[in-house]
């Protein structure tokens, strides 16, 4: 019998729905038994947030600060298999629940030595997150194996504004009854099992050395090249803007509410002004620099951490 952790935070459920979807083969086969422990906070993250409660949590999410998080239910001694940690990232980060378990006593003794995949849902920036959760697993002494991605395939500005009607105003149908659905859809679940596949051959093999590649070639990853870049000066940024709001003091502190203010105002400002520059430089650069952008995309669909 093969024991899988699985550990994951969502709001909404649309995590819930991917991962189980995800995990479909290793729930319908005999041999594997699946321990789902959700990660909540003693303090609640609400939905739909309120607009200063969105960008409040940004500085901590950036600085990896934790949360309290509830007592877990899963059993801390048992030798799982495999641990499956699926989360969203928050503003080119890991959400403050995965981080949170991630810094806590039981991840380090139920992380230590075991081979892990990751499972991430979000509008469609995840690269700088899960740089942060290698180097993460690497302080665990666990080992990624695998990693499978579900975003939003709408263009950049189109998600920008049916995710912030999704985190602010609850909206989980079409906005305004003319912008497409937020986040995953069906035909994602659909597709999901399929990744879940190489993952049950890998745990009944024991043998993980291919898994990624075998959920490269069924298209659990997705790069797109102009978010890669974007990405990458937002990664730069956003420890900047972190420490600028900080400065006046911890998450909820009145002092601090004005630069909260500006950064909900100049972040999606940005993603406005610059989307549509560095779509036009995305398509460029392949022309340019062809080698460099496919190094980058290798790099970013493997597991190891530069």
């Amino acid at each position: 019998m093969k024991n899988v952790l699985v550990i994951y935070y969502t709001q909404t459920g649309q995590l819930s729905s991917a991962v189980k979807a995800t995990l479909l083969p290793l729930e319908n086969d005999p041999e594997v038994t699946l321990h789902f422990e959700q990660l909540k906070p003693v303090k609640a993250y609400p939905y739909p947030w309120s607009y200063m409660e969105f960008f409040d949590v940004f500085p901590e999410t950036v600085h990896g600060i934790p949360c309290e998080l509830q007592p877990f239910s899963f059993d801390k001694e048992k030798n799982y298999d495999l641990v499956v940690l699926a989360y969203q990232p928050w503003f080119l980060s890991i959400c403050i629940p995965i981080n949170s378990f991630l810094q806590s006593e039981s991840a380090k003794k139920v992380l230590n030595g075991k081979p892990v995949v990751t499972v991430i849902a979000c509008r469609n920036m995840w690269l700088s997150a899960q740089e942060k959760m290698k180097a993460q697993l690497l302080k665990l002494n666990a080992k990624l194996v695998g990693n499978i991605t579900f975003v939003d395939k709408s263009a950049n500005l189109i998600s920008l504004i049916t995710v912030l009607a999704f985190v602010l105003g609850g909206v989980k149908d079409k906005f305004l009854g003319i912008f497409p659905k937020y986040g995953v859809n069906e035909n994602d679940l659909k597709i999901a099992p399929t990744y879940g596949l190489p993952v049950l051959k890998s745990i009944k093999t024991d043998n993980y050395n291919f898994l990624q590649d075998d959920l490269v070639k069924a298209g659990a990853i997705t790069i797109r090249p102009n978010l890669m870049i974007m990405e990458g000066r937002g990664k730069v940024l956003f420890p900047l803007y972190a420490n600028y709001i900080s400065k006046k003091g911890p998450s909820g502190n009145p002092k601090r509410r004005t630069r909260v203010r500006i950064f909900g105002i100049v972040l999606p400002t940005g993603i406005l002004i610059l989307s549509p520059i560095i779509t036009i430089i995305s398509h460029l650069a392949p022309l340019i620099a062809p080698k460099k952008i496919q190094k980058e995309i290798n790099y970013f669909s493997q597991n190891s951490l530069r």
